[in-house]
């Protein structure tokens, strides 16, 4: 009980300095043994404790495949598991669902596959370790000693540089024979975001009405049951509206067929970004299409996202498979859009959009 107090009031701290001018780690002032993972699914690996990882230096990494926050870290991840694996890091990603879908683990092999993450990954469906370090954020990152013990939490993207030279630093409190300075494990500097100069995009937008925030449609969701919409003439900043018949529900709203009969239903969206990611998928309709317009016209080769194909009639769509996230519309600038989203199949499911904004890192698309 006192590791765990100690472990929770560490977690609030660091979430205090999250919300507070763009803070978002905490060195801990007193170091306090790590919660044991707790998980019987992994992949790429036995399961794992611990106890058996005693003298290696451990970087805890808190992700979901859905999470475009989380994905943009992946290239930093993979070149610490590459470059200090072999000089005693072991990096253990905890996937910890968002959506109900997400907690099947043949999906998250699919996604460590997809993604080329190769260290171990406990599969965290029932919040097991989450709780057992009273985490509350994606990504989060918890480094741990050769002893077991936690020194620093980060919460969110960004300060990769930070961690790796405290990466180094423990690395060699554990094996002071370790140098690092051939220039192999030159630290490169951050690319620049959070900067004063970064533009507002909208925020993570849910469609499911559990956490609906940004609806225009008149009277909101009818829960739980199919019901016919009608898009408003004019769509405010940051909005979102549906058109057509679809059945809302805590998580997502699926195309909803009336008497048999599927006919088309679409949502609209103002948006302020650069890029857009939509988290969606289909369940019974392997490439069901999700038809995109931007600003009224099929989506520019100069904006599609990598998700984006086009059809021989000249319209841009994506063809939804596993529920995932889809890249679709990566603007050459930041600036107001409307995408249009229009689907034909009652298999569609749609979940959430996040969007990156003009000072989003480089990374790959898959």
């Amino acid at each position: 009980m006192r590791v765990r107090a100690a472990i929770f009031s560490l977690i609030t701290l660091a979430s205090v300095l999250l919300a507070s001018r763009g803070l978002r780690a905490q060195e801990l002032p007193e170091r306090v043994p790590a919660p044991e993972f707790g998980a019987t699914t992994w992949v790429n690996t036995k399961p794992l404790s611990l106890k058996d990882l005693r003298g290696k230096v451990v970087l805890v990494d808190f992700w979901e495949y859905t999470c475009i926050n989380c994905i943009r870290t992946f290239p930093y991840l993979r070149r610490w598991h590459e470059l200090y694996g072999p000089l005693g890091l072991v990096i253990i990603g905890v996937h910890t669902p968002e959506f109900e879908f997400a907690k099947n683990p043949e999906l998250v092999e699919h996604a460590a596959h997809r993604f080329k993450l190769d260290f171990p990954i406990a599969v965290d469906s029932d919040r097991t370790i989450w709780d057992a370090y009273h985490n509350d954020a994606w990504p989060a990152d918890y480094l741990i000693d050769a002893k077991g013990d936690i020194t620093f939490i980060h919460l969110g993207e960004g300060e990769y540089a930070d961690m790796e030279h405290r990466i180094q630093a423990l690395l060699r409190e554990a094996n002071p024979k370790l140098d690092f300075a051939a220039a192999m494990y030159r630290v490169p500097a951050d690319q620049p975001e959070m900067g004063g100069a970064c533009l507002r995009s909208t925020p993570e937008t849910y469609l499911g009405f559990a956490r609906a925030e940004r609806m225009a449609n008149e009277g909101g969701y009818r829960m739980m049951s199919a019901a016919s919409y009608r898009q408003p003439r004019e769509l405010p900043l940051d909005e979102y509206a549906l058109d057509g018949r679809w059945l809302a529900t805590p998580e997502y709203i699926k195309h909803a067929a009336d008497d048999g009969e599927s006919s088309p239903a679409s949502l609209s969206l103002h948006y302020r970004a650069k890029t857009v990611y939509l988290v969606a998928g289909s369940d019974n309709a392997p490439g069901a299409p999700l038809y995109v317009e931007q600003d009224g016209k099929p989506v520019a080769p100069s904006g599609r996202g990598v998700d984006i194909k086009q059809d021989a009639s000249g319209r841009t769509y994506i063809a939804l498979q596993k529920k995932r996230m889809y890249y679709v519309a990566n603007n050459p600038g930041f600036g107001d859009h409307t995408i249009k989203l229009t689907a034909d199949s009652p298999a569609v499911a749609l979940y959430s959009f996040t969007f990156g904004n003009n000072c989003e890192t480089q990374f790959d698309r898959k």
